[in-house]
């Protein structure tokens, strides 16, 4: 399963759709730590959730915008229907991608992606400046040498690679989604076709990418031995899934973990992020209900 080298094609009725499917499976499906339909956090809830991803559809699948205004409009939408930050690592992936998607039709995904990240201009780098530093998302938006309030003075690029060392979003842009492309949409794939369940594969699914990438966003709040520990943890639970091959209780130990994770106030909001755009990319050329 390698969409990295699928053909391009802008269809703005598709992008919406995807878009609000990955977004609708994300707090349909319980993925532990996370706001899910039956479980909220202390100060967010899964109406927010749906508001945000209701109010920037729109805008992600608009065609004539550019990265910079399609990122920043999104997240000004967000705050004014909600006051916190739920999306912003949704809205920088996922608008990305749409822009991609309006490049020439000769480019593959992945050389259309590298040439939006390489192309941004000046006043993309600046509006996606002031998106972020806007949500104001934990330890992202500052830097010993570059700080996105003050808008570097570099390539959009540049931001991205610097960062990429603590931030697993930007280093899908540095990296041109290689973790997405040569991991993370394959396991998704086999995971909806040996789970029949499609909530349970992407439940699934949001721990295999913990179990293999600690969360960023963990990382940065509580650091990188929690963060560790937290993808163990998601292991261990894979294995207890391994072995319940009817799936019988999957529900009750996948709540149980998202109990134990939001008790801690652990949040791998980040691996949801990667899982999010993922899904709306394998959505948009495969079907995620298709399968």
């Amino acid at each position: 399963m390698n969409l990295s080298n699928v053909k391009i094609k802008f269809n703005q009725k598709k992008v919406k759709l995807s878009y609000l499917t990955a977004c609708s499976y994300d707090v349909q499906c319980i993925k532990p730590g996370n706001v899910n339909y039956l479980s909220g956090h202390h100060d967010t809830s899964i109406d927010d959730f749906i508001k945000s991803y209701n109010i920037t559809s729109d805008i992600i699948s608009m065609p004539d915008m550019s990265l910079g205004a399609r990122v920043y409009e999104c997240v000004k939408s967000t705050k004014l229907a909600v006051d916190n930050n739920t999306n912003l690592g949704i809205i920088l992936l996922c608008s990305v991608f749409s822009q991609s998607l309006l490049y020439n039709t000769n480019s593959t995904l992945i050389e259309s992606i590298k040439n939006v990240v390489m192309n941004s201009t000046v006043q993309d780098v600046s509006d996606i400046c002031d998106a972020i530093s806007l949500a104001n998302p934990g330890g992202l938006s500052s830097h010993d040498t570059y700080d996105v309030r003050s808008k570097p003075n570099i390539s959009l690029f540049e931001v991205m690679r610097i960062s990429s060392d603590y931030d697993q979003i930007s280093k899908q842009f540095s990296s041109f989604f290689s973790d997405i492309f040569s991991f993370i949409i394959p396991m998704i794939h086999q995971s909806l076709q040996n789970i029949k369940d499609t909530k349970l594969a992407i439940s699934y699914s949001f721990l295999k990418i913990l179990e293999n990438y600690p969360d960023s966003h963990i990382t940065r709040k509580y650091g990188h031995k929690i963060a560790k520990k937290t993808s163990k943890e998601a292991s261990d639970l894979i294995k207890i899934l391994d072995g319940d091959t009817r799936h019988e209780s999957w529900g009750k130990n996948l709540m149980s973990l998202d109990k134990h994770f939001k008790m801690a106030r652990v949040n791998p909001g980040t691996t949801a992020d990667l899982l999010v755009i993922s899904v709306m990319i394998y959505d948009y050329f495969i079907g995620i209900d298709n399968v």
